[in-house]
């Protein structure tokens, strides 16, 4: 009987355990329902053409705080691009000024054949002539349309992808000016597959899993998708295809933790050339750079943050802050209720 009630105190403590790390911990999701993180690299992409209107949409969902924002004028061979990324120009997406744009999302690998009988992909310039120019930051520099785009994709040895082990761990999404768009990945058979709009939709969506290969995801099904898929779908004119619109679906997919967060959303107007961009979820600001406007000045480097108001970058940090202390508090509280059982596990024992 005495044992017996020994083990009912210690599951009653188990649980406190358990609830206690799960209400300091739970409520910093804005719409995982899941407990946990979201997958790291949880980004959300999506287009969508009607009429003379073409938008692009994308959240950054990853770990680094420091993004950054540069240009890259074009030259007498290459056009001019606009990207965004990390430090030490990580390329996360981009657009060019012909209105072709591209994003990534985070996969788990699929075996890429090499394809060692193509020509060897174009090298960065000197002290970096050892390195392939990674394949979307060519096809923006070279590349006006998908149909182009889709083209430069197949044309080299694949070296230029830099899969890991021979594993390719991303797909990438293209959209131009003309309102065409492809998902570029790795099907089963380990070859580049293009998966394209689906008959009678104005829009393509990609998130975690590959288009091609659904099996290969880090989150299937996903509720992102479903959820952009779901908004998207209520589209019936181009009045309806808006930057505002673009944004509350970003509002609404968007992730918050402290592995895994929206660091900036960027909505592309690709017919007419404008970057519609938001820092860290806080979507009461917005910042409007003309691509060809921006393209014309001297080349720079900025960080996203110091494009907003000293208000949006602190709401921003204070809610980071709150999310880091939440995490703080539940590992104290988790780790002395622990020793607590322990403490009282022994004296139980000694009795």
């Amino acid at each position: 009987m005495a044992s017996t009630d020994i083990r009912l105190r210690i599951r009653i403590l188990l649980t406190a355990v358990l609830i206690a790390f799960i209400s300091l911990t739970s409520i910093q999701f804005h719409s995982v329902a899941t407990f946990r993180d979201p997958v790291p690299g949880s980004c959300t992409i999506f287009s969508a053409a009607i009429g003379d209107r073409v938008l692009f949409g994308n959240n950054e969902d990853y770990y680094k705080p420091k993004t950054y924002l540069w240009t890259e004028p074009g030259t007498d061979s290459t056009y001019g691009c606009i990207y965004l990324g990390y430090k030490t120009y990580s390329h996360q997406g981009g657009i060019n000024e012909k209105g072709l744009c591209f994003d990534a999302n985070a996969l788990p690998g699929s075996q890429l054949i090499p394809h060692d009988n193509l020509p060897l992909p174009p090298t960065y310039p000197p002290p970096y002539q050892d390195y392939a120019v990674w394949i979307p930051v060519l096809i923006l520099r070279k590349a006006a349309t998908v149909k182009e785009a889709v083209k430069m994709a197949t044309k080299y040895q694949r070296s230029n992808w830099y899969p890991q082990s021979g594993d390719l761990k991303y797909q990438l999404y293209f959209a131009d000016a003309t309102g065409d768009a492809v998902v570029m990945s790795v099907d089963q058979n380990g070859e580049l597959a293009f998966s394209r709009k689906e008959p009678g939709k104005s829009y393509l969506i990609s998130t975690n899993f590959n288009k091609a290969n659904p099996e290969n995801a880090l989150e299937y099904p996903c509720e992102r998708y479903q959820k952009a898929d779901e908004m998207l779908s209520r589209i019936n004119s181009e009045n309806d295809l808006t930057h505002d619109f673009f944004k509350s679906i970003l509002d609404s997919v968007h992730v918050s933790g402290l592995f895994n967060t929206t660091l900036y959303s960027n909505v592309f107007d690709l017919k007419k050339g404008m970057i519609y961009l938001y820092h860290w979820h806080q979507y009461n600001e917005v910042v409007v750079l003309d691509v060809n406007k921006e393209l014309a000045k001297k080349r720079y480097l900025i960080r996203i943050k110091d494009l907003f108001s000293p208000a949006t970058v602190r709401n921003a940090s204070n809610e980071y802050k709150g999310i880091i202390l939440r995490w703080s508090l539940a590992s104290i509280l988790g780790t002395v209720i622990l020793v607590l059982v322990l403490h009282y596990l022994r004296k139980i024992r000694s009795l």
